[in-house]
């Protein structure tokens, strides 16, 4: 039994590849006007499911290809979008501290913002003007919109700045009209996130309205010196601490923040009045 069903099977073998011959014989033979008609008909009735998943496979792969490059041109559209945002404000900045060098009355020198001068140091900036440019120690520096903080240390062509925000940071400051007098310092409590000053000593009879206006007086105090007057610190947010009804100590928020700024100006004379200058910022 399995020695006959081995013989059909070898019989069937050799009629297939007997059959497979004569077709293939056939087909050379034939025409190729008729061989595009088999294949056509071939094509359009057994191969048709193949084909068919051959066009579908191109499509995703043609597919595949746009959306990667759809993804780059979008990721190269942000790209430029973010740095002609950052251009955009630097170029604003940059205008704005121009247009205050025209109104200073005093001898000063422009700066760039480099980077902090330490890695973990926060509250200090390094700026590309140095002894060589006049720059000293103590000497005030300003943005456009107010007051920075002032000069610690001086090199050949840097110096490093310490900022309003650093908590040995003291100045004396005074409302636009000059009725209200008080120290400006960094505000220590809140949130973290957020850094504001505060206005110290104000007289428990003096009532400040949020909005308020806050500048240099141009009196000496504490470290930093003595400040030019007129240069804004900040405006009144809220009332802070009230000190047995002798003193009260209102938040402020400040002009300038030290991590937005890219340019600013180092004071080389303190003994004008710098009022005027800032008159043209908006309320």
């Amino acid at each position: 039994m399995t020695f006959a069903s081995e013989r059909y099977a070898s019989r069937r073998d050799t009629l297939a590849f007997i059959v497979c011959l004569l077709l293939s014989v056939a087909a050379r033979m034939t025409p190729t006007a008729w061989h595009d008609r088999v294949s056509e008909g071939l094509r359009g009735t057994l191969l048709r499911p193949l084909v068919a998943m051959q066009g579908w496979a191109e499509s995703v792969k043609i597919t595949r290809q746009r959306f990667a490059r759809v993804v780059a041109e979008r990721d190269s559209a942000a790209v430029v979008a973010t740095l002609a945002d950052a251009l955009r404000e630097e170029n604003a900045q940059l205008r704005a501290v121009l247009g205050l060098r025209e109104r200073l009355p005093t001898r000063h020198v422009a700066a760039e913002v480099l980077h902090q001068s330490l890695p973990t140091d926060g509250y200090t900036l390094l700026i590309s003007a140095g002894s060589r440019q006049g720059v000293r120690v103590l000497a005030p520096v300003i943005a456009s919109g107010g007051l920075v903080g002032v000069v610690r240390s001086v090199g050949g062509s840097t110096s490093v700045v310490v900022a309003w925000a650093h908590p040995d940071f003291r100045a004396s400051a005074m409302t636009a009209d000059g009725a209200v007098f008080g120290i400006a310092a960094p505000y220590g409590g809140g949130d973290p996130g957020r850094l504001l000053l505060e206005l110290r000593g104000v007289p428990y009879r003096e009532q400040l309205i949020p909005g308020t206006r806050v500048y240099t007086s141009g009196l000496a105090t504490g470290e930093g010196g003595i400040y030019p007057r007129g240069i804004p610190i900040g405006t009144i947010l809220s009332v802070g601490e009230e000190l047995a009804g002798w003193a009260r100590t209102y938040r402020v928020l400040p002009a300038v923040h030290p991590a937005s700024i890219s340019h600013v100006i180092v004071l080389l004379d303190t003994r004008a009045d710098l009022t005027g200058a800032f008159e043209a910022l908006p309320p």
